[in-house]
């Protein structure tokens, strides 16, 4: 979706993973990236959000930017309408199953209950779910796993084969029931039959492992048409993780209450599809708070009154849905039950005739602040690692959110970029850059992430530290790889930049109790908690500690990584047939005798990969690389800002400017840009690479002798010689030479500039040797104003986008070239 952007594309992407683009914060995006990546999702875009009712601050940020992006957050003072063509627009689509009013108004986008609606629809609307509310007499909160997993049983068993589905508010009452299921199946008087199979669907796990569950959901048809059943009942339990975002389908539920809004979403996922005469049963077991102690303290008694108006609340709105009492014969007795009509019909009309009740039952909507174009703009400055009114934008998507909990994500790897030279460590300053340059070239993919709490991470952490650093002084096998200063976590912030490491002996010494720790200990314990939260914990896989996708501080067996698991490595996208992971990372360790990096041995799994780093981890005395690891991408594959420029087959500086003139000219015209603003990408597009022509950055690049200037080479190159020199900065020079219309002078010169990202605000005049220091620092400085003023004319996000077009191009011309290097070989 990022190569054209006259191109329609369906982007299916999370809260946090769209919001953060839209805001140029871009989780897990490099400042580079940002700008680019909002300009795309800014402008031309209908943006559907699902489940609105679960996000309701971002639905409102989105709606301030649909009404405001080209007034509030727009060209600033007068302009003749001919002067700024306003980019196509940005519009909100809300879908929400609870039939939730917008601020505005109007319903959200749902199914409408009206005499001429389609069969399926009205089939679906009118599935039967009859729903038994089971109150616990005793309010001791270990009994709700116990009264769940009896009547889970049951009704497997009473209804064989049966799909039933469990769902329980937290992850410990989820991993209860499956320990009492298990046992209970046991001894049930019915064990002969065959067994229940059960199942965790659960958060805090880890991506590659909440994969597999989709065979298992398959098979066992909880993902299959109505119809599908398999041989032997199953039931699945689970959190809030399987309440959103998967197309469950079960004959029957259990569960406990939660809110009105989370309990709509499960009713949607037992009879889901309706027809067929099929009626499900669903329990809910209703269990009040614990009483309070005695003596109970003031902030006690305030939650327990809090928790207490919840549940009857929650408990109340139920009570209101239809009511018909049925013969049914449950734990082998006959008896008469009030059942209330749970069906999404029944459920719309409880909103429209019972609303007060419905939102005493409901979440409240966390407070969120004011988006003001003060706090985009300093957003919009995304090469500026620091800024002082640039908030971290987590109120804006979620709000403020009361209870919650920090957040954090954790990805093991087998390789890490850090120096290993005994006694002589390296300075982590330059191990965090290092790091930071690693990760982009080997970046972290979704499968890899567990994301659970900060508090149960960081304890992890400590404790299998601790074990580890153990094992090492007592030479135990198992840690043999390891040394007790080997760097084995660091922390990478949003933009995926290195912001804390520490070694298995620091680590170790802070999970010792807090009474024993010293003063600096203390200190660097604290920082670890608050550097944690949004961020992304990156370990060694010799820590090992993962069971079955969960955080297990006791397991010892080792951990699939996405960087050595050959399994993961080898899969492939369906439609493309490319490795779902597109990089390979390759340990080097070099001959004594040969001085560098000059013979590489590489292995077979690797030849028909494509070198574009080399990272070294081992330097001797005498200064020279003895090790290493080296980077690979799949040919063609264009991973990250810092690769852009390798590609299979080397292509001139001249070839590719001409290609990247014809893409501009042909996605600026599609998307509708007058012709001076056509003209002024071309010349842009004339003059963007012009940089690379400086004999520093064809050297560093490693092009070849003959053909010089190159503008792609195949990589493998020593990036240190380019000493921060920029290439954008050089073909900005070069522009500025030449004679360029006065009225889109402004905007060449800074699309030239900002076509890597720089240049929102500040762009480097490092390694740059075509003038004075001083000069050099004037030109930096007028484009940074220049930036300012381009920003005021054109808008936040119509800048951006107009950057867009012509990276788009620039990205589209090297990609052809990578397919057409491909294809020849």
């Amino acid at each position: 979706w990022l190569e054209d952007p006259s191109l329609p594309a369906i982007v299916v992407g999370t809260v946090d993973m769209v919001g953060s683009r839209l805001l140029f914060e871009g989780f897990g995006v490099s400042r580079r990236m940002r700008p680019y990546q909002a300009g795309l999702l800014g402008v031309d875009t209908l943006l559907v959000l699902d489940e609105a009712h679960l996000c309701r601050p971002f639905e409102a940020l989105l709606q301030e930017i649909a009404n405001n992006r080209d007034s509030k957050f727009g060209p600033v003072g007068p302009r003749n309408q001919d002067d700024v063509t306003a980019p196509p627009p940005f519009r909100l689509m809300s879908l929400s199953a609870t039939g939730r009013k917008l601020p505005n108004g109007n319903l959200t986008f749902r199914m409408q209950d009206e005499d001429h609606i389609e069969p399926i629809v009205r089939q679906r609307l009118n599935a039967c779910k009859q729903m038994t509310l089971v109150e616990l007499d005793d309010s001791n909160p270990s009994k709700l796993p116990e009264e769940i997993a009896k009547r889970a049983v049951e009704l497997a068993m009473r209804h064989a084969p049966a799909r039933v589905l469990v769902y329980c508010n937290s992850r410990r009452d989820a991993s209860n029931v499956r320990t009492v299921v298990e046992k209970t199946m046991k001894t049930h008087p019915n064990s002969g039959t065959p067994k229940v199979k059960t199942e965790l669907l659960v958060g805090a796990r880890r991506v590659y492992e909440r994969e597999k569950l989709t065979g298992w959901l398959e098979e066992n048809g909880f993902l299959g048409v109505a119809g599908s059943m398999p041989a032997t009942s199953s039931i699945l339990i689970a959190t809030s993780a399987g309440e959103v975002g998967i197309d469950l389908d079960a004959d029957h539920m259990v569960c406990d209450l939660v809110a009105c809004e989370r309990m709509i979403q499960r009713l949607g996922r037992v009879n889901r599809r309706g027809g067929d005469g099929r009626r499900a049963d669903v329990h809910v077991v209703l269990s009040p708070p614990p009483p309070l102690k005695a003596k109970a303290s003031n902030a006690a008694t305030a939650k327990y009154e809090r928790d207490t108006a919840k549940f009857n609340a929650r408990r109340k709105v139920l009570t209101k849905l239809p009511v018909y009492k049925v013969e049914v014969k449950a734990y082998d007795e006959t008896d008469f039950q009030t059942l209330y009509d749970a069906s999404p019909h029944a459920l719309m009309q409880l909103r429209e005739n019972h609303g007060a009740d419905f939102e005493a039952a409901t979440t409240p909507a966390p407070l969120h602040p004011a988006m003001t174009r003060p706090l985009l703009e300093a957003w919009a400055m995304t090469s500026l690692e620091s800024h002082e009114g640039r908030p971290e934008i987590d109120p804006w998507l979620r709000g403020w959110e009361e209870e919650e909990r920090p957040q954090t994500s954790i990805v093991w790897r087998k390789y890490l970029p850090i120096s290993r030279n005994g006694d002589d460590i390296y300075s982590r300053k330059r191990d965090a850059s290092t790091a930071t340059t690693f990760f982009r070239t080997a970046p972290i993919h979704a499968s890899e992430r567990l994301e659970t709490t900060v508090d149960e991470i960081l304890g992890w952490l400590l404790k299998r530290a601790a074990k580890i650093e153990s094992q090492v002084r007592n030479q135990d096998d198992q840690a043999k790889m390891l040394g007790s200063d080997d760097v084995v976590a660091l922390v990478l912030d949003r933009a995926g930049e290195a912001v804390l490491m520490a070694s298995l002996k620091q680590l170790a010494s802070l999970g010792k109790p807090s009474s024993t720790l010293s003063k600096d200990e203390r200190a660097q314990k604290n920082r670890w908690e608050r550097s944690l939260p949004g961020k992304t914990l990156v370990v060694s896989a010799c820590l090992c500690g993962l069971a079955e996708g969960l955080l297990d501080d006791k397991f010892d067996e080792p951990v699939a990584t996405a960087d050595s698991n050959s399994h993961w490595m080898e899969k492939r996208e369906k439609s493309t047939n490319r490795p779902i992971i597109r990089f390979r990372v390759a340990e080097l360790k070099f001959d004594r005798e040969v001085e560098g990096l000059s013979k590489l041995n590489l292995e077979d799994r690797l030849k028909e990969w494509q070198l574009v780093r080399i990272f070294e981890t081992n330097i001797d005395s005498d200064g020279n690389e003895r090790g290493g690891v080296a980077v690979f991408h799949w040919p063609g594959a264009s991973i990250g800002e810092e690769t852009r420029s390798v590609l299979p087959t080397p292509q001139t500086l001249q070839d590719h400017t001409q290609n990247v003139i014809t893409l501009v000219r042909e996605i600026a015209q599609r998307v509708g840009l007058p012709s001076s603003e056509v003209d002024a990408l071309e010349q842009a597009a004339y003059f963007h690479d012009e940089g690379k022509s400086a004999k520093r950055w064809q050297d560093a690049m490693k092009a070849p002798q003959s053909g010089r200037p190159y503008a792609k080479t195949r990589g493998g190159g020593d990036w240190r010689l380019l000493e921060g020199y920029r290439h954008e900065f050089g073909s900005l020079l070069a522009a500025e030479q030449a004679s360029l219309p006065a009225e889109t002078r402004d905007l060449i010169l800074h699309l030239i500039a900002a076509h890597h990202g720089h240049a929102r605000p500040l762009i480097s005049t490092a390694g740059c040797e075509t003038g004075p220091p001083t000069v050099l620092e004037s030109l930096a400085g007028e484009a940074a104003l220049r930036y300012a003023r381009l920003q005021r004319r054109y808008g936040i996000w119509g800048l951006a986008w107009r950057e867009a077009i012509l990276r788009a191009a620039d990205q589209s011309a090297s990609r052809r070239w990578s397919e057409q290097s491909i294809g020849s070989m």
